[in-house]
């Protein structure tokens, strides 16, 4: 008895949908683990850089061997303008460095030395400043250089201060993220302001569609189980207002979870503008209308999530299998919220960048970056997509109403006794 018990609930759990559904998160989680090797092989490569050392001597002479040692150098001369311009052709170039002339006399003099940095950031994902940061970690080895030759320079003098030796230089840096200029500071520095925008967004979007979703898909099994669908399709309204009746109901539900996620978003964001680097002066900040295409792109988004969670729903015999048709909708938004966080839109390759555009869940978790870049027209893209797709998932629906498949099922979990 105790057998056949045990097969009846492997053969009530374990359907084609389930089965399906182990299978992409199979998928998902190595997807995850390719990007995470992705991201060690990223860390074991030299930066990509062009130098502009004026100055001569041997201390020069060290700097430029140190770094052909520790970098890949794509340009080495005596003009900024032809070093940057060589950078930004370079998909991988990170930074200009410049040492202008008088470095090693301002050091001898017990001064700081000025190492200039044109920093390029062309993204804000996790894996998209992991170059920037080893090139940081080589300026400081770059400073012990600079600090043992002052030593070995200075030996029988010893007129130069411990502080000094140690810190022997500062740097002067700016980035260029994309169409901004940002004075003064790095793209690790400017990736800690923006990482709201890398990790948390998405996942909160990702949150928000799925805890959507499963409440339309559990709501049509439960009405199928308890035989309040069959009732209502008998009571003389049309199919299409039982549809839209439906779809506005859970689009108001969701309107006011998108509502309540950007008043408290709100507030986190402004958590990070009263810190110590104010996103106004980076010109990284939004305005109200920015917050409203922001939420406008999430409520269509979420609204595509509805649509197909209620289609998904039509497949479901009861609550208990509904509970199974979740996690397609919850596949579907972990693919952009892992490709997000890792990557910027900008950054991944052409095949990536459809398939981000293809998910209408993807639009809003990459609304804010774009808008920090007045990126309007993506975003407004964005949206008109996502209610698009709508749309046809909303005929699809009606047209389905209207046929005895929403009773009989148009792909049965299991088979009837």
């Amino acid at each position: 008895m105790l057998m056949n018990l045990i097969k009846k609930e492997i053969k009530e759990l374990l359907t084609p949908s389930t089965v399906a559904v182990i299978l992409v998160i199979t998928v998902l989680f190595g997807s995850m683990g390719k990007l995470i090797g992705a991201a060690k092989d990223e860390a074991k490569k030299k930066p990509t850089i062009a130098i502009v050392i004026k100055e001569k001597g041997p201390l020069a002479d060290r700097l430029r061997e140190f770094l052909r040692t520790k970098t890949t150098l794509i340009y080495e001369g005596d003009s900024r303008e032809e070093g940057f311009a060589a950078l930004k052709a370079s998909k991988k170039g990170v930074a200009l460095v410049i040492i202008d002339q008088g470095f090693e006399k301002t050091l001898l003099a017990g001064k700081p030395a000025l190492i200039k940095v044109e920093w390029i950031m062309r993204g804000a994902g996790l894996m998209d400043t992991i170059s920037s940061g080893i090139l940081e970690r080589t300026f400081l080895d770059l400073n012990k250089q600079i600090s043992a030759h002052l030593i070995d320079a200075t030996k029988d003098k010893g007129d130069l201060s411990s502080s000094h030796v140690l810190n022997p230089t500062v740097k002067f840096e700016n980035t260029h993220y994309k169409s901004k200029r940002i004075p003064a500071l790095s793209p690790n520095k400017i990736a800690q302001v923006l990482v709201s925008q890398s990790i948390t967004i998405p996942m909160a979007v990702m949150i928000i569609i799925m805890l959507g979703g499963s409440m339309v898909i559990t709501s049509m099994g439960l009405e199928k189980e308890n035989k309040t669908l069959e009732t209502l399709l008998t009571m003389p309204v049309s199919r299409t207002t039982i549809v839209m009746g439906k779809i506005m109901g859970s689009a108001a539900v969701g309107l006011f979870m998108a509502a309540f996620y950007m008043v408290g978003f709100k507030f986190y964001v402004s958590s990070f503008e009263t810190g110590t680097i104010d996103l106004a002066l980076l010109g990284l900040d939004l305005n109200a209308f920015d917050y409203i295409l922001v939420g406008v792109s999430l409520f269509s988004s979420l609204l595509f999530g509805l649509a197909m969670a209620m289609l998904l729903g039509i497949m479901a015999k009861d609550y208990k299998s509904a509970q199974v048709l979740t996690y397609p909708i919850m596949g579907l938004a972990m693919i952009p919220m892992f490709l997000t966080m890792y990557r910027d839109f900008d950054t991944v390759t052409p095949l990536v960048k459809t398939v981000l555009f293809v998910i209408p869940f993807s639009h809003p978790m990459m609304a804010m970056r774009h808008l920090t870049l007045d990126n309007y027209l993506l975003v407004s893209l964005g949206i008109v997509y996502s209610l698009t797709v709508t749309a046809i998932l909303i005929a699809i629906i009606v047209k389905i109403f209207k046929t005895d498949k929403l009773i009989t099922g148009i792909m049965p979990l299991r088979k009837r006794a």
